[in-house]
This record gives C-alpha cells, structure tokens and sequence, in this order.
C-alpha cells in the first residue's frame, strides 16, 4: 500500500519560495509529522491478519516495514513536497507466525491519519517559525481548511494548474455521457451520472491529463525556477512571492494579537459528536470517526 504525506498548499509554498532555514524546519516538521503518525498507526490500528483466512486483526508486533522516497516536483512542473511510504505485506502475527497486511484496516483510519498529520505539521511550523494559520474556503457549503496565514489565495491557485486540468476533462466526460445515444438515437444512459461512473471518470480525466515524466533537477534548482515562475505567470505581485515568509509573519503577529488558542472542551465535544453523527449513515460511527472530526476541530482552533 502506498502512503502519501504532503503538507498544505501554503506550507510547502513557503518551502518552494522561502530561503534555506525556512526549508530544512519544514522538511523536519513534515518528516517528524510522517513518524508520529506512523507510530499511530502502529500502536491504534490492528492492521495485521493472521489465522485461517485472516479472521484476526492485531497491531504489529514489530512495527511496520516501508520503504520510502520523496518528490519534489510533480509531473505539471509545480513545486511539491511529498513523501511516499510504501508498506510491506508482511508482518507478524499475534503468536509470532507470519501475516499479511490488511489495507482494508489502514483504508478506515486513513482520514484519521491524515487529519493527525495535518495537524502535527501545521502546528510545528507555526510554532518555529512564528506563523499562524487561517481557514480557508476551498468548496462552499464545506468545512473550510485551515492554511498558513498571509498567503495570497491566487497563489494557491496558481498550484493547482492539473486539478483544473483534470477538472476541465471530467466536465468533457461527463458530457459526452449524458449526451450518448444508442443506434435508435435513445439515451445510452441514465440522465444523472452516477458515483460509480464519476470515479471511473475521475481515473480516466487524471491519466489523460497526466503529462510526461520531467527530467530530475537539482532541488535549488528547482527552487529558483519555481520563484521565476510564480512571478511571471501566477499574477501575484513579485514582491509578495519574494517575501512571502515576511508576509505570513506579519499576517501571524495580527492574528495572535486577536486570537487566544483556548479550546472550550465541552463545547468541542458536544459539535465533534454531532458532527460524526450527522456524517455517518444513521449515527452509526467508529472511534476512528471521532479521531479524525476531532483532530479537524483542533485545526480551527
């Protein structure tokens, strides 16, 4: 199973287009974030089967075993910090005989895991680097997310050239779906697309909008062309993408002149609980649930 771990938007913003410092507290924030959800994973979640066709479920005994590598740019050319974790079947059981990884357990906690990661790494970089972070509206109608404060959200944009991309192909599948007819000039299908067949188109818009592979570069490199490239097609002002660090610390210091991180836990509790009942099929959750709502309630503290 492949594991991907990369921070938010405006964190590895400040990572592309900050200076040297800037970039080593990040990458040591995100690969101390990578650990400590690993460890979750290890000690909370039963995700070794072992037995007559698998019928018990335990945490690893010894831990788990991955081989990991990171990216620093992705395939559209744009900056990206981002560790792949790829998990070993293998494991050992509950009474030291071999088992098998179960993707299955590692699936339900996923959003948990990744809630906890967002957490961990947003709050190490405010903290060392004196930031803060603000929400963000990113589809309306949803819960916002929480990114550094400061940064331009055109730059953010400016990020996401394949999602528009992907975007735009889908809206081209979807047409053509809606729109096809049969031999007899009837629909071929039903007049609303259904989520089995977004998916599928989902997949095929990503491998179709998926450009060739770029050829590997250093990473201060990579760095300065990424500042050169913000400035001349981003439409955000030079200025700002040249000190970007030194606008998010003035964003931050009005924040926490503001703000007070004080968490009322009786009322985190009780919109936590009504948040995962609501969310799930007739009240009916896991602590998993409870983990990862909790862990996002946090986030916008």
């Amino acid at each position: 199973m492949d594991l991907v771990f990369r921070p938010q938007p405006t964190i590895y913003l400040l990572w592309a287009f900050g200076d040297e410092e800037t970039r080593l507290v990040i990458e040591a924030a995100h690969e101390r974030a990578i650990e400590r959800v690993l460890e979750w994973i290890e000690d909370e979640v039963p995700v070794i089967r072992y037995g007559k066709d698998g019928v018990y479920r335990v945490r690893p005994p010894g831990g788990l075993v991955a081989a990991r590598f990171r990216h620093y740019e992705a395939r559209s050319g744009r900056r990206l910090l981002a560790d792949h974790l790829l998990l070993s079947v293998k494991g050992s059981g509950g009474t030291g005989s071999g088992g098998r990884s179960t993707t299955l357990a590692l699936h339900e906690n996923t959003v948990a895991a990744s809630a906890l990661y967002n957490e961990l790494i947003a709050s190490e970089v405010c903290e060392e680097l004196g930031l803060a972070t603000e929400p963000r509206t990113v589809t309306p109608g949803r819960r916002p997310v929480m990114d550094i404060a400061g940064a331009p959200h055109e730059l953010i944009r400016w990020t996401a050239r394949r999602s528009d991309q992907i975007a735009a192909c889908l809206a081209e599948l979807e047409h053509e779906y809606l729109t096809a007819v049969d031999d007899d000039g009837e629909p071929r299908f039903r007049p609303v697309v259904s989520q089995r067949a977004r998916a599928k188109m989902k997949q095929i818009s990503a491998r179709k909008a998926r450009p060739p592979r770029r050829k590997t570069q250093p990473l201060a490199q990579l760095r300065a062309w990424w500042k050169v490239s913000a400035i001349l097609t981003s439409g955000v002002a030079a200025d700002v993408i040249t000190y970007l660090f030194e606008h998010a610390r003035a964003a931050a210091a009005v924040i926490r002149a503001w703000v007070a991180a004080v968490v009322d836990v009786a009322l985190a509790a009780v919109d936590v609980t009504a948040t995962v009942f609501v969310m799930n099929d007739g009240g009916r959750f896991h602590r998993r649930h409870v983990l990862a709502e909790a862990r996002r309630h946090l986030a916008l503290v």
